[in-house]
């Protein structure tokens, strides 16, 4: 019993600390998630940033071969050199970003580890949480290493940058400032450096998005997680809840086991007593019989006593006896004194009776032992009778033996001689009267503490059925509540799968997103980077056409007997143009074919680019954006005709009008990009030079 009510505190008590003990719980594995995702994601910027890291290393070896070469005028090492520097500043910044994450996420390990030490008193989960910090700050101090190797490298590799930028570029400016190709080298550089921004700043928003879709599937994931521990958890506290549902049904059943027992127990009792009240009954009525038979036989002792008085005042008138019969009647006298004494200890043995009776009708209960007793006692009572009767023949007989001594005094020695031994005998029945009576009290002492005992036993038995009772009420309430309370579970774990399936769906839908979006961003890297090679290839061949167009130009200069001037040169200067004019009006009718011929070729090779390169402009621009092309490509179509019609004499010019179509297509392929200024003001300073 005292087992089940402490079962029954630690329920009350444990559905009050419940609530408390989920909240905690979640702050935990809150903490631990946020850290783990923390590691998951530095940890996988830092592969990022390693394979960055050896893409730049082997950019680094070619840039040093090209480098050993002499070959710092080509379009290759200057294109290899600005991605190598865009790419290592990247790197540089992302290092440093990564750097102040760590040093973040080593605080927020810090606050898990005090929130560790304030939540010492769970047990399951303190032990899990401190072997997740455990491996979370050795996966950090490893992070921390790769993070000094990677900024160690980018050190190095900003170095180089520097190198390059510094000691091969100021010779090769001044080589080219020599020559007289600064120019053309910084129109292709301009060319080639907004192609490769508009790419990277293409490839970031690709990252970008990539970085968004898995920040997206973190959550998920995380969110994931979370209900799977709150699932397990609440799977624990329903399993351990059936448990003490099912041990407060077996206290239940055993308590009910035992009032159906002490319902049987005192069932049995009561049918004890009401026995015990019939015998008390029946031994009632019989002991007033023996009372009305005892009260009969006093009134014949009485009445002998009566004739014994007037036969002794006979006596007395009868004075002339011998000395013989006075002694007689002295033993006479001293035997009649013994049997008063005997009627006293009677009287008394008649109100010990009456006091026992009396006591018997208080207590009204009786055992079966109380039939055997008052059996005793009508045995006695019988042989009481008897011996009253003996006394009263006795009496008789002396009375006779008197008659008789009248008659014959001879025999009167041997009648008192048989008096005497039937005095001895009536002495030694009123002893076994005595021993009788107190064995009789015993007796009766025995079963009125039988009967005491027995009353205390139903009083604890009636005591013990109040409190099952109780208990059993109890536990039917418990029950009750926890039916509630596995309802409510079922209901919730019901809800928590509901949500698991649609987070399921949202992370497969997500996926496929990812997917496609990394589908169609190949596509168009694939693309862009078609183009620009394309771009590249009409460069190489526009470059070869002018270089043969300039060659003719020369010969026919010759043929005509006049030197070629740079184009440069003669634009610039407007004095020598003005005094060139007179000779080049004398020449113009000598070598109008030579002109005429000339610009049939630049002509039709300014068109056929155009419209190949507007095509091709028009194809991409329109899927980023469908308002601008029109307008920008027509801006350009007017630049580029006025750059071809004003210097189409010229090789130089058709190479830079060349230029500032390339240049214009990339603007129009990236109007939002932030480059678009820088390349657009390098497109009016060509347009200056034309």
């Amino acid at each position: 019993m005292e087992d089940y009510a402490t079962g029954n505190i630690n329920i009350g008590c444990s559905d009050s600390s419940k609530e408390t003990y989920m909240f905690e719980l979640e702050n935990c594995l809150e903490v631990l998630t946020k850290v783990d995702l923390d590691l998951a994601y530095s940890s996988e910027k830092l592969v990022n940033l390693h394979g960055l890291l050896m893409y730049l290393l082997a950019q680094e070896s070619e840039l040093e071969t090209i480098a050993v070469g002499n070959n710092y005028f080509s379009a290759e090492f200057l294109e290899k050199a600005l991605v190598f520097n865009l790419l290592s500043g990247v790197l540089d910044s992302e290092v440093r970003e990564l750097e102040s994450f760590v040093v973040s996420l080593q605080g927020e390990i810090v606050e898990a580890h005090k929130i560790k030490s304030s939540r010492r008193h769970l047990a399951e989960p303190f032990t899990m949480m401190e072997e997740k910090l455990i491996d979370s700050e050795e996966s950090l101090t490893q992070t921390q290493r790769q993070i000094s190797e990677v900024k160690i490298q980018s050190a190095k590799l900003q170095r180089t940058v520097l190198a390059f930028t510094h000691d091969n570029w100021k010779s090769d400016i001044a080589e080219l400032s020599g020559h007289g190709l600064l120019s053309n080298i910084h129109a292709q550089s301009n060319m080639q450096i907004a192609g490769q921004r508009h790419i990277l700043k293409m490839l970031e928003k690709s990252l970008a998005r990539e970085l968004d879709l898995e920040k997206r599937l973190t959550e998920s994931r995380k969110t994931e997680e979370e209900l799977k521990l709150k699932l397990h958890y609440t799977e624990q506290v329903a399993f351990h809840m059936e448990e003490t549902a099912e041990l407060v049904w077996g206290r239940f059943l055993e308590a009910d086991n035992s009032v159906v027992v002490l319902k049987g127990i005192s069932n049995e009792l009561l049918g004890r007593l009401q026995l015990v009240h019939f015998n008390l009954n029946g031994m009632i009525q019989r002991e007033s019989e023996l009372k009305s038979k005892f009260e009969d036989c006093v009134e014949e002792l009485k009445e002998k006593d009566a004739a014994l008085e007037n036969f002794n005042s006979r006596d007395a008138e009868t004075s002339a006896i011998d000395a013989e019969l006075s002694t007689l009647r002295e033993k006479v006298k001293f035997l009649e004194e013994k049997l008063k004494e005997s009627e006293l200890q009677l009287s008394n043995a008649k109100a010990t009776n009456n006091s026992s009776q009396a006591k018997v009708r208080e207590l009204e209960n009786l055992v079966d032992s109380l039939k055997e007793s008052i059996d005793v006692a009508d045995t006695r009572a019988e042989s009481a009778e008897l011996k009253v009767a003996e006394l009263t023949g006795t009496s008789v007989e002396l009375t006779e033996e008197l008659n008789f001594l009248k008659e014959s005094a001879s025999n009167t020695g041997k009648r008192v001689g048989v008096l005497e031994k039937q005095l001895r005998e009536a002495e030694i029945q009123l002893q076994h009267a005595r021993a009788s009576s107190e064995a009789s009290q015993e007796q009766q002492n025995m079963l009125y503490s039988a009967i005491w005992d027995m009353e205390t036993l139903i009083e604890d038995l009636k005591s013990k059925v109040t409190k099952a009772e109780h208990k059993a009420d109890s536990a039917e309430e418990h029950c009750i509540i926890l039916s509630e309370t596995n309802s409510d579970l079922t209901k919730e774990l019901s809800i928590l799968r509901d949500r698991i399936e649609y987070l399921e769906a949202s992370s497969d839908q997500a996926k496929s997103s990812k997917v496609e979006s990394s589908k169609d961003i190949n596509v168009r890297t694939q693309s862009i980077m078609d183009l620009v090679t394309q771009l590249t290839k009409e460069s190489e061949r526009i470059e070869k056409q002018l270089n043969h167009l300039t060659k003719e130009n020369k010969i026919l200069a010759a043929k005509l007997g006049k030197p070629v001037k740079d184009a440069s040169v003669g634009y610039n200067n407007e004095e020598d143009d003005d005094k060139d004019l007179p000779s080049m009006k004398n020449n113009l009718s000598n070598a109008s074919c030579s002109k005429s011929s000339l610009e049939a070729v630049k002509g039709s090779f300014g068109q056929s680019f155009q419209a190949e390169m507007y095509e091709r402009i028009r194809f991409y621009g329109l899927s980023s954006k469908s308002d601008e092309p029109s307008q920008e490509a027509s801006s350009s179509d007017s630049d580029v005709k006025n750059s071809v019609t004003v210097n189409s004499s010229d090789g130089t010019v058709s190479k830079l009008a060349a230029s500032i179509i390339i240049s214009r297509s990339l603007t129009s392929l990236c109007p939002r990009v932030g480059g678009a200024n820088e390349l657009r003001q390098s497109c009016d300073f060509l347009g200056n030079l034309c």
